[in-house]
C-alpha cells in the first residue's frame, strides 16, 4: 500500500471515530429526553390502565422504550454518515490538496513518474491534515455539554418522580374529560359475613373482620294487624261530600282599617253603636291615616 493511502486511511479512522462518539452522545441525549417525559407524564399509569399483556415488568418499559427511541433517533440523524467522503472534506479544508488527493486516489494502482510524484506530494501534505480541523472540537464539546444537561435533568426527575410527575388524579380527570366517562373502580371486594346478631363484634380490632356472604336477618314476634280503611288519607273515611258542608259565613261589612288587631272588644261594640254618618267619617279618617 502506498504511503499516502495509509495516511488517508488513518485520517478516515480518526474522523469516523469522532462520528461514533457523536452517535453515542445523541443516543444518550434522546434517551434522557424521552425517559424524563415518560416519568413526568406517568407512563406506568397508562400501562397499568391499559389491557396490554406485557411480558416484562411495567417499571422496565419506560427506560427500555426511551432507549429504543434514542437508538432509532440517533440512527436517523446519522443515516448519511456512511456516505461521507473523507477526501472531499480534506480538500475543502486544505486548498493545496484540491483535486490532487482524489486524482492520486483514483490512480492508486498505477505506477509512473507523474503519478508517483503526485502521490509523494499528497503524502507530504497529509502530514499537515488534522481531523480536529475537519470535525472541530467545539462541535464535540457543545454536543457533550448538551448531553450532560439532558442526562442530569433525567436523573433529577427519575430520583423524585412524585415531585416532578403529573399526579394520578390530574391524569384521571383529563382521561374522564376526554372520554366523557368516569373510570370504574376496580379491585374492590366486599365480604359480609357472620350472623347478623353477631355484627356488633365485627371490626373491633380495626381490621374489619367482615367475611362471608350477606345474610337476611329475621324478625320474630307477634303479628300485628294494620288495616287501612278507604279514604283520602290513612284511617280517614269520607262520609259526606255535599257542596254545602264547607260554605263560608259572610262577615259584617266594616272597613278593614277599623277591624284591625289594635281594636279591643269594647271599642268594637262602641263602633257598632255609631250612626251611619259617624261610621263614614271614621272610615274616611282611617283611610286617610293609612296613606300617611
Amino acid at each position: 500500500m502506498d504511503e499516502f493511502l495509509e495516511k488517508l486511511q488513518k485520517r478516515r479512522s480518526e474522523y469516523f471515530g469522532r462520528m461514533r462518539l457523536l452517535f453515542i452522545l445523541d443516543i444518550v441525549a434522546i434517551f434522557s429526553i424521552f425517559y424524563a417525559i415518560f416519568i413526568i407524564f406517568n407512563l406506568e399509569y397508562f400501562l397499568n390502565k391499559s389491557s396490554l399483556l406485557l411480558l416484562i415488568p411495567v417499571k422496565i418499559v419506560p427506560p427500555l422504550l426511551a432507549l429504543i427511541i434514542g437508538i432509532s433517533g440517533a440512527l436517523f440523524l446519522h443515516k448519511k454518515d456512511k456516505k461521507i467522503n473523507i477526501s472531499f472534506l480534506i480538500e475543502n479544508k486544505y486548498s493545496e490538496l484540491k483535486e490532487k488527493l482524489r486524482t492520486a486516489y483514483d490512480n492508486r494502482e498505477d505506477t509512473n513518474v507523474i503519478v508517483d510524484s503526485l502521490k509523494s506530494q499528497v503524502s507530504e501534505a497529509l502530514d499537515k491534515v488534522s481531523v480536529s480541523q475537519i470535525l472541530t472540537r467545539g462541535k464535540l464539546a457543545t454536543k457533550l455539554l448538551i448531553t450532560i444537561v439532558f442526562l442530569a435533568g433525567a436523573a433529577t426527575v427519575a430520583n423524585d418522580p412524585v415531585k416532578y410527575g403529573i399526579p394520578v388524579d390530574t391524569l384521571t380527570n383529563i382521561s374522564e374529560a376526554i372520554t366523557g366517562t368516569p373510570e370504574e373502580t376496580t379491585n374492590v371486594t366486599l365480604d359480609v359475613g357472620g350472623r347478623p346478631e353477631e355484627s356488633d363484634k365485627a371490626g373491633k380490632d380495626g381490621g374489619g373482620n367482615i367475611t362471608g356472604k350477606p345474610a337476611i336477618a329475621s324478625i320474630e314476634g307477634k303479628k300485628i294487624d294494620l288495616p287501612i280503611y278507604g279514604g283520602s288519607e290513612t284511617g280517614f273515611e269520607v262520609r259526606d261530600t255535599s257542596q254545602t258542608q264547607n260554605e263560608f259565613m259572610k262577615s259584617a261589612a266594616f272597613p278593614v282599617d277599623i277591624l284591625g288587631s289594635n281594636v279591643s272588644d269594647g271599642g268594637y261594640s262602641i263602633l257598632m253603636k255609631k250612626t251611619e254618618t259617624e261610621k263614614l267619617l271614621i272610615n274616611k279618617y282611617a283611610v286617610e291615616r293609612s296613606k300617611i
